[in-house]
């Protein structure tokens, strides 16, 4: 994962080379500021003493190198546009699943995902279907003759229940009648072939390893009498290499346990119906291995699956309709832990499987590591008690606190409930991967596709890195990230939906977590985030790079207002300041603002923010708004440097500072219109704050290029063409406008027809305009 510390030391240096460069051509020295004005011409700015030097670059220009000037917008070395990520091979992946990343299983959807091939209805009870299968099916054929395809060895030991003789010695003849008794007389590696009946015992594997063969698993069924720790039980090292094949196991407490021995093999394997946990693989007895291919469990209790300081392969199989037990525990699909007495992680591979319709957990890692690959993990329901229903959880050992350590790719994580995959004080790589139609919980809580989340308990923070992801159709947020780090990289997140209120619906949001030292850092990198909820990006109190990303289409929320592309907030409770990288990002077709900044600091470096919507209520549509956040929180301002950008094509403004500090530089900011009734339409709006408007090109707006609302306002090397009113100034709030200072601009006169009348110095005078309010900052939300 891209070190973002690295990154923000980087930045750091690109920061600072830009305010040397604004530090550079503003005028200095004492006396009247309109001498330096009337001294330099335009396109000049003053020098130390005076001296009157050309601009690095013109207005609406800015230096890529020296002698080398670059347009505002975009940047020219850009390979790949916004929204796609350069490989090295110079190719340009769109952001989304690359159709040649879905697995064997899967088909690529034409919507930067995929979709696993199934049957459209669920299979019925001893059925299954993996990815790839489109019908359901018996786990394995039975044959012919009473113990069908079994291999026949010279050793084989063979048992049939209905056989009536009393004189059984294991032959085909005359058989066993009980597999234990088969067990006990074997041979280290037999096969113990099983014609069909229900068993009704509790088979020990101890001691030696046996092949365990059932003809088929819908005609031979091992019934535990749950007296035993389970039905099947597979103890100790000298049982190392057992194989379990083709048949049932029910009834007992456990269907099958495992513990001390190594390399052991269940395959085609139907367990089901079970009182407790379907299958147990621990380490009590010493170092444990198992591998479950090809197999079906269904309907246990507590756990399907659960595996404990062990390793474990879990292939082509299906885990489904885990029930939570009596006491109302569980229901997971498959869990897996360190081992709580000896800390002894376990390492699990989850490889082409189906785990469905479980309960509060589909796939649990505690402490743990494991990959998860190729597989579905879909349709988890709460706990009894309403809570839980996460696709995949990643959290810290039972009391050991250890981190687990996962990686998830190219699988489909669909219509779970809380969230699609937490991350708690835990690592995880997701990549290649669907997370889609998370829902709420009963209680209308949760429904983010992504959880990133510190552990409360030990302040221990995630690590997660997203890539190549298709994030959708969730409810609340896409990607939640809370007191963590986060590299967000190559993803569309799409469709986010509002909760039961209305409201959120956000795409990323990257919040701290109410604590001084629990700022979340987050990269988010050439990625798509379109058609969600309220805001597209959400940053509070936290520190994050947006860069080679397109944020738009964002919608407003059910009270008509919001639908902000992103918005950038110090935290309302701590007054914890946000700081915000935005580079080389396209930022459209959004509702109310592009970008909002509250009290926080953010630099928006070669960018373009256009066609900013009005809300619902016919409110807004600006591009770029800095506002104070005094109505909500500290009062503190923001702090804004917008470098090298376009602002185009917005309503109301096309950049308003409110009570906060800005320096806008080399930019263009045009076309902005006015509201239906003919209202606002600024190009730059500046009320009670400060800025520096330098190098930047201000064009076609509606209504005024630059308006001040009593604020400090300087103009340097700076053009204002064909606007209705070049200037504006007035006192508001008591505070008086000036442009004290500016020297090196241009304006056409106002409203010339032609607009190739200028003055080489611009005037203004009062208007009595409407300045527009700020919008209110939406809160961060506790999943």
């Amino acid at each position: 994962m891209v070190n973002i510390r690295e990154c923000s030391v980087r930045w750091r240096l690109v920061v600072a080379s830009l305010w040397a460069l604004i530090i550079a051509i503003l005028p200095i020295g004492c006396g009247d500021p309109s001498d330096a004005a009337k001294a330099c011409a335009p396109g000049e700015v003053a020098r130390e003493g005076g001296v009157c030097e050309p601009a690095p670059c013109g207005p609406g220009e800015s230096t890529l190198e020296p002698g080398v000037c670059q347009p505002a917008g975009l940047p020219p070395e850009m390979r790949c546009p916004p929204g796609q990520l350069a490989l090295q091979d110079r190719r340009c992946q769109p952001a989304g699943v690359p159709p040649e990343a879905c697995a064997e299983g899967f088909v690529a959807g034409g919507d930067g995902g995929c979709a696993a091939i199934l049957p459209q209805e669920a299979c019925p009870e001893a059925q299954m279907a993996i990815p790839g299968e489109t019908r359901c099916r018996e786990l394995a054929p039975c044959g012919d003759g009473p113990w069908g395809d079994i291999p026949v060895e010279v050793n084989t030991q063979f048992v049939d229940q209905a056989y009536t003789g009393d004189d059984s010695d294991g032959t085909a003849e005359r058989p066993w009648t009980t597999i234990q008794r088969a067990i006990n007389n074997a041979d280290r590696g037999a096969i113990v072939a099983v014609a069909a009946g229900s068993y009704v015992e509790d088979v020990v594997i101890s001691g030696k390893a046996v092949r365990l063969w059932g003809r088929c698993p819908g005609l031979v069924e091992i019934q535990g009498s749950g007296t035993q720790l389970g039905a099947v039980q597979v103890l100790r090292a000298k049982a190392s290499g057992t194989e379990l094949r083709s048949l049932a196991v029910t009834g007992a407490d456990i269907a099958i346990a495992i513990s001390g021995a190594r390399d052991v093999t269940i395959e085609a394997a139907w367990v089901h119906e079970v009182r407790d946990i379907g299958i147990v693989v621990e380490d009590g007895y010493g170092p444990t291995s198992v591998r479950l291919k090809g197999s079906l469990v269904e309907q246990s209790h507590e756990a399907g699956v659960f595996i404990s300081g062990s390793d474990a392969t879990i292939e082509a199989s299906v885990v489904r309709g885990t029930q939570p037990s009596g006491e109302g525990r569980g229901g997971w699909g498959i869990a897996v832990r360190n081992d709580p007495d000896t800390g002894e992680r376990a390492s699990v591979t989850v490889r082409a499987c189906l785990i469905e319709a479980n309960h509060r957990v589909g796939v649990g890692v505690f402490g743990s590591d494991a990959l998860i690959e190729a597989s579905v993990v879909r349709g988890t329901q709460p706990g009894e008690d309403g809570t839980g229903g996460l696709g995949i959880e990643v959290s810290d050992g039972l009391s050991t606190g250890e981190r687990a350590s996962v990686t998830v790719r190219a699988c489909v994580i669909e219509r779970n409930h809380d969230i699609g995959v937490a991350v708690i004080g835990s690592v995880a790589t997701i990549e290649a991967t669907v997370i889609r139609g998370t829902q709420p919980r009963p209680d209308g809580r949760g429904g983010p596709g992504i959880g990133v989340m510190e552990d409360r308990e030990t302040g221990e923070r995630a690590i997660v890195t997203v890539r190549a992801c298709l994030i959708e159709q969730n409810h609340k947020a896409g990607v939640f990230v809370s007191g963590s780090d986060a590299t967000i990289e190559a993803s569309v997140v799409r469709g986010t939906r509002p909760g039961e209120q209305g409201t959120l619906g956000r795409g990323i949001n990257i919040q701290d977590s109410l604590d001084p030292e629990g700022r979340a850092s987050v990269i988010v990198r050439a990625c798509l985030v379109e058609q969600n909820y309220e805001v597209g990006v959400f940053v509070s109190g936290s520190d994050a790079i947006v860069e080679a990303s397109v944020v738009r289409g964002t919608q407003i929320d059910e009270d008509g207002r919001a639908g902000t592309g992103i918005n950038i907030q110090n935290n309302l409770e701590l007054g914890e300041r946000a700081s915000v990288i935005i580079r080389a990002c396209l930022v459209e077709q959004n509702h109310q603002i592009g970008v909002a900044v509250y009290g926080a600091d953010v630099i928006i470096d070669t960018s373009v923010v256009r066609g900013t919507q009005p809300n619902a209520l016919r409110a807004g549509g600006r591009g770029i708004e800095a506002a104070d956040n005094a109505d909500r929180g500290t009062g503190e301002r923001a702090s804004m440097l917008v470098h090298a950008c376009v602002v185009e094509d917005n309503y109301e403004a096309g950049i308003v500072v409110s009570k906060s500090d800005a320096t806008i530089d080399a930019s263009v900011v045009r076309t902005t219109s006015a509201h239906a009734s003919g209202a606002l339409g600024d190009g730059i709006m500046v009320g009670n704050g400060i800025a520096m408007i330098q190098n930047t090109t201000i064009n076609d707006n509606a209504r005024v290029g630059v308006a001040n609302f009593g604020s400090e306002v300087t103009i340097l090397a700076t053009t204002l063409a064909c606007n209705a009113i070049a200037l504006h100034g007035e006192t508001f709030n008591g505070d008086r406008a000036t442009f004290d200072g500016s020297s090196g601009w241009q304006c056409t006169r106002d409203r010339a027809e032609d607009c190739t009348e200028t003055d080489d110095r611009c005037h203004w005078e009062p208007a009595n305009l409407e300045a527009p309010p700020p919008q209110e900052p939406p809160p961060p939300f506790d999943p």
